[in-house]
């Protein structure tokens, strides 16, 4: 899980899909004192890490940080020249094609818009957001995890807890 400080100290989401229940795990050692537990995040920063610690009572518990780098990860960033869907579309054919990959888009109508688009270009491109049914969003995360190539074209929401070892963008 994702967490983040709000200016009243309380552990709040990120993403549409945070369950309140994390909220709810400090009862754990409540019920269970003696069953040990970890807490673990990938991107929080100090005043998150010791809210979280104290929110689900690890105040004894030791703590290892490690750094942010990520190197296999790569950031472009480019002028907005010409068509971004022409742009997004040669960046897919000419370094990844037949990869996964995430596209990113701010809006459901965009993701729906672009995984329809990309589709009519002949990739294998999903949408996924809080829009769609539950049904639906399932049936496209599962692809996305079992079939080689797909694209899931998603709100940022997605992506927190996928255990896809072939993603490529």
């Amino acid at each position: 899980a994702m967490f983040a400080i709000d200016e009243a100290h309380c552990v709040s989401q990120w993403g549409h899909d945070f369950r309140p229940e994390y909220i709810q795990l400090s009862v754990l050692h409540e019920r269970f004192p003696h069953i040990p537990r970890i807490a673990l995040t990938a991107t929080a920063d100090a005043p998150t890490r010791r809210e979280i610690i104290q929110r689900l009572a690890l105040e004894d518990a030791k703590v290892f940080v490690s750094g942010f780098d990520r190197p296999n990860i790569q950031y472009r960033i480019m002028e907005n020249q010409g068509n971004a869907r022409d742009r997004l579309l040669r960046f897919i054919r000419n370094e990844h094609e037949a990869d996964a990959g995430i596209v990113y888009c701010l809006s459901r109508k965009k993701v729906d818009d672009t995984a329809e688009w990309l589709s009519s270009k002949g990739l294998k491109a999903l949408p996924y957001h809080a829009g769609m049914g539950a049904e639906a969003r399932k049936r496209n995360q599962d692809r996305f995890l079992r079939e080689d190539g797909i694209i899931i074209v998603a709100t940022i929401a997605f992506g927190m807890g996928i255990d896809k070892p072939d993603v490529r963008f």
